[in-house]
């Protein structure tokens, strides 16, 4: 009986060294914001909101990301967030209270960002695109929008 148990560990423990060898990382994926291609600088008449276009794209493992996995934010002076765009497949902390989710691709879409409080010639926002693959970690990349207050 003793032999029969020693045999059985035997092969449970070279069954999971097997499978800890065939675990690999799954490194984060790439996120690319390509509009706009760089630093942006528009203005505000009047300090009002202005509409700027977003797109990016994102890839892992030599793979399309699709654009519900992407979710952008915009990041301004004194600590301000302002999500633009969340898809519908971004995982969220917690549970979920809908059970419907409501189809989102973030891959272009246009949003509004204006000036903020206090901020008397310019306001310069840094968006920063998030992309979710498979691993835990989202692969990120950022580009900065300047609004420079204008009045005729």
């Amino acid at each position: 009986m003793r032999a029969i148990a020693a045999i059985a560990a035997g092969v449970l423990a070279a069954s999971l060294s097997a499978t800890a060898a065939q675990a690999v990382p799954v490194r984060p994926p790439t996120a690319k914001i390509t509009e706009p291609a760089g630093p942006l600088t528009r203005q505000s008449l009047h300090g009002k909101p202005v509409e700027i276009e977003f797109a990016g794209k994102g890839a892992q493992a030599g793979k399309k990301v699709p654009g519900t996995r992407y979710r952008w934010t915009a990041y301004g002076t004194g600590g301000v967030k302002k999500v633009l765009c969340t898809g519908s497949s971004v995982p969220q902390k917690g549970p979920v209270k809908d059970k419907i989710a409501i189809y989102r691709d973030c891959a272009a879409f246009t949003a509004e960002l204006g000036m903020l409080y206090g901020d008397i010639t310019s306001t310069t926002w840094t968006v920063r695109l998030e992309v979710f693959g498979t691993s835990a970690v989202p692969g990120v990349d950022k580009e900065t929008v300047k609004l420079v207050y204008v009045a005729l």
